[in-house]
This record gives structure tokens, C-alpha cells and sequence, in this order.
């Protein structure tokens, strides 16, 4: 199978994924906790941080991806399942006339378990290709530009849905986003049948490479740079009730921030190529805190009490800030990816990436609680710190050029 064909289904993976077009009824869900439901900004911090369950157990996923192939399949079965799973999910919402906060908590769970298998078996193909053909950088950066075109179209189109369309409709439409990576991927992909290891192949295998001091304290350095606490959450609600931002507003400045991260995926695959990768590191980790710290300017009653200034600062926020946190965010993803041994790659880069998302639950569930003792402002001080303190395990790291 040529490397053009992978490219391609990366691309069309990620741009349907929850990070791209599946991101469309993000907004609408956020409204639904907060008007319908009527959480507080920390309940639905936890609500958030529950749903995304699934991409915490990644490992498990990817064990039952190496191991218990489906007629022969190890991946492309396993894709077409689980994003059909996933389309049902929302089907289930697009027919429901009343919603339930924990009817909603329980679909979301379970979508996020078929959504994270899909992401494992395709992160899967992308190291053993990747690290094969050297083109991780390359790879990682195709599917994320997919995923910020994607967040350009769904970020407007979320903010609109949510203004204009009734929740069934919306939930109704991300139905085709996951049943169109089902069909893409019966057409197109294709199994290597030689890729699927015996029981104790794997085993030894697996032990080996899980077990390494420098892989452990590569996964400890990744729960540490997702782990601070969230103010996302929060945030929202203040750019509603403080700053006044509409609807569509929010889903304007989503599709600006994702123009930002598109800029970023380029300039991540294209340009930084000769890059020193333990630079890159360090600039990953000084640019989430100071992406942290600019969140404060939002505080200010200067700011507060000027709506057009709030927009100009945001827009410049999304652009700037989305551009460098994507180079950031793939470096951590390469990152992981270079650790991840090929003949394992389902369950060992699941396993990193599982850890960068159990730290983003504990983010969700700190920053929840934090929210509710010390307020917004505190809260981004301690969050903007603890991402500058990880910069000490850097030294520690065995970092190829």
C-alpha cells in the first residue's frame, strides 16, 4: 500500500474524528449542561472529565487490537466497528426527545470508548508507517491539519447549530461523520497480515519495551505536562456570562483558533524538520504556560468591560497561541511515538497516549475543584505554574536528533 494512500487515510480519519468535524455538537452539548441542565461551571467540569473515559483505558484497546485480530484483521475491521459503534451513539441522541443529564453522561461514555479505539488502531498504522518510512513528523502533521480544517468548518457550524438547530438535529448530522470513516476505510485500507504477533511474541515483546526505565519516565513526563489543573470549563462560562459572547461568537473564535493550529501543523511538518527536538521540548513547555498566563488579560475590568477589545484579544489569542500550542502538542505526540515500539504499536503508543489523557481527566476534575475554592484568576496562576514545572524532568530525557 503506498505511503500517498496512508496519507490520505490518516487525513480523512482525524477530519472526521471527535477532534474535527465529530466536534460539531461540542458546543451544543455545552449549552445543554449549562442552560437545560443547569450545572455549575464545576459539576460540568466533572461531566466533562467523566465522558472522556474511554481515551483513559486506550491500552486495553489496543491489546485487543494486537492480539484478537477479526478474520485476520488486527486494524481495518477493528476501524470499520468501532466507528459504526460510534455512529450509532449519536443516533441514539438524534432520537431521543428528552434528555437526561445522565442518559447524555452515559451515551457520551460510551461513544468515547468506540471513538478511542478507532483513534488507537489508526495511531497504530501511523507509527508502524511512520517510524518504517521515517515519516512520523510528516504523518503527525497531515492529520492534524485535517483536524484544524475540520475545527475551521465545525468551529462557525457549531456556533451557528447551537444557536439555530435543536440538539436531535445536530446529534442527527454527527451520525454521517463516523458512518463516512466506516466506508472510507472498507474501501480503501487494507491489513498486512505478516504485522499480527503470537501470544507470547507479543508478550515478550510488550514486557520488554513497558517495562524500560527510560519508557516509564517518558510516560510520567507526559502525565505531568497534561496533568495541570484545567480552566477550560470555567472559562466558557465566564466568556458567556462576563464577556457576553454569543453563540455563534464562541464558534467564531473556535474556527479562528483552529486556522492558528492549522498554521501550526505546517509549519510543524514542513519547516521545523532540522530542529533540535530537545528545543522543541522546551519551547512546548514554555508556550503552554505563557498560554496559560495571557488568559489572565481577560480578567481585567479594562478588558471585561469592552467587548470589542475582548474579541481583538481573542482572536490574536487563537491565532498566536493555537499556532504555537500545535507545534507543542505534535511534539509531544512525535515524542511519544518515537518511544513506541513498531511491533507493539497499538498497545504501547495507546498506553502513552492513555496517560496524556488520564492526566487530562485529573486536569478536568482538579481544575473543577480548584474552580470552586480559589476562583478563575487563582486557578490559571496554578495551572500556568505546574505547566512550567515539568521543564526539570527535560535533562532527565533521552532525546533522539
Amino acid at each position: 500500500m503506498s505511503k500517498f494512500k496512508y496519507l490520505i487515510i490518516f487525513a480523512l480519519v482525524y477530519f472526521f474524528s471527535p477532534n474535527g468535524l465529530s466536534s460539531l455538537p461540542n458546543l451544543s452539548i455545552s449549552y445543554l449542561l449549562k442552560d437545560v441542565f443547569k450545572l455549575t461551571a464545576t459539576q460540568a467540569a466533572y461531566f466533562g472529565a467523566i465522558s472522556i473515559l474511554g481515551w483513559a483505558i486506550k491500552p486495553l484497546w489496543g491489546l485487543i487490537s494486537d492480539l484478537f485480530p477479526i478474520k485476520g484483521s488486527r486494524r481495518k475491521n477493528y476501524l470499520i466497528l468501532t466507528s459504526l459503534v460510534a455512529s450509532f451513539c449519536w443516533l441514539i441522541l438524534a432520537l431521543t426527545s428528552n434528555y437526561n443529564v445522565w442518559l447524555l453522561l452515559l451515551i457520551l461514555t460510551f461513544s468515547s470508548f468506540a471513538y478511542a479505539f478507532q483513534d488507537v488502531v489508526t495511531d497504530a498504522y501511523m507509527v508502524e508507517i511512520g517510524k518504517k518510512e521515517n515519516k512520523l513528523r510528516e504523518f503527525q502533521s497531515v492529520q492534524w491539519m485535517a483536524v484544524s480544517i475540520a475545527q475551521i468548518i465545525t468551529g462557525f457550524a457549531g456556533g451557528l447549530a447551537a444557536q439555530k438547530l435543536a440538539y436531535q438535529t445536530t446529534f442527527g448530522i454527527a451520525f454521517f461523520f463516523p458512518f463516512t470513516v466506516a466506508l472510507i476505510t472498507y474501501l480503501l485500507l487494507r491489513d498486512d497480515p505478516e504485522a499480527i504477533l503470537k501470544f507470547q511474541e507479543f508478550k515478550q515483546v510488550f514486557k520488554s519495551a513497558i517495562l524500560n526505565k527510560e519508557f516509564l519516565l517518558v510516560t510520567f513526563f507526559l502525565f505531568l505536562w497534561n496533568f495541570s489543573p484545567s480552566y477550560g470549563i470555567p472559562f466558557f462560562y465566564y466568556m458567556v456570562d462576563e464577556l457576553k459572547f454569543s453563540k455563534i461568537l464562541i464558534g467564531t473564535l473556535n474556527s479562528i483558533s483552529a486556522i492558528g493550529s492549522a498554521l501550526g501543523a505546517m509549519i510543524f511538518g514542513s519547516f521545523l524538520r532540522g530542529v533540535n527536538f530537545k528545543k522543541l521540548l522546551i519551547f512546548s513547555i514554555l508556550i503552554g504556560g505563557l498560554g496559560t498566563f495571557f488568559s489572565l488579560i481577560y480578567l481585567l475590568d479594562f478588558v471585561k468591560n469592552n467587548q470589542p477589545l475582548a474579541i481583538a484579544l481573542s482572536v490574536f489569542d487563537r491565532i498566536a497561541f493555537g499556532a504555537l500550542g500545535m507545534i507543542a502538542f505534535l511534539t509531544m505526540l512525535t515524542f511519544a511515538a518515537q518511544k513506541t515500539e513498531s511491533l507493539v504499536a497499538g498497545s504501547m503508543f495507546a498506553f502513552l497516549t492513555s496517560i496524556i489523557n488520564l492526566g487530562s481527566i485529573g486536569s478536568g476534575f482538579l481544575g473543577g475543584y480548584l474552580y470552586s475554592k480559589i476562583g478563575l484568576g487563582p486557578l490559571i496562576v496554578v495551572s500556568g505554574l505546574t505547566s512550567l514545572m515539568i521543564l526539570i524532568f527535560v535533562p532527565f530525557l533521552k532525546i533522539e536528533k
